[in-house]
């Protein structure tokens, strides 16, 4: 589902509301989300849904980092920044997805 989907279709379940009010509180939304994920620690905890956050790793810089960064003729640090996108599900969706896709589960049998 895609940014124009969702707009539409929460607007078609909040009848009261047009789809320009659903969209600027949803830019609000994803701003506000954006800030969070931004920030050292930062995380977003949806009931229902679950936990988003970002890990950061240093790594060393791999060879063929350290080959294209000299061709460049850019530094080459020696380390550099991984950063790791995080989705841990709530219960309540592990759940609905289990029942959600037995149906998937029985005819592969």
């Amino acid at each position: 589902m895609n940014y124009n989907q969702t707009v539409a279709a929460v607007a078609r379940k909040l009848r009261q509301r047009t789809r320009r009010e659903v969209r600027e509180t949803l830019d609000v939304l994803l701003e506000v989300w954006q800030e969070e994920l931004l920030r050292p620690g930062g995380y977003i905890r949806i009931d229902q849904l679950g936990k988003l956050y970002v890990e950061k790793q240093t790594m060393r810089v791999p060879g063929a980092v350290r080959r294209t960064l000299a061709q460049q003729q850019r530094p080459v640090p020696s380390t550099m920044p991984r950063f790791y996108f995080r989705f841990h599900p709530s219960e309540s969706l592990r759940q609905a997805l289990i029942v959600a896709r037995e149906p998937e589960r029985d005819g592969a049998q």
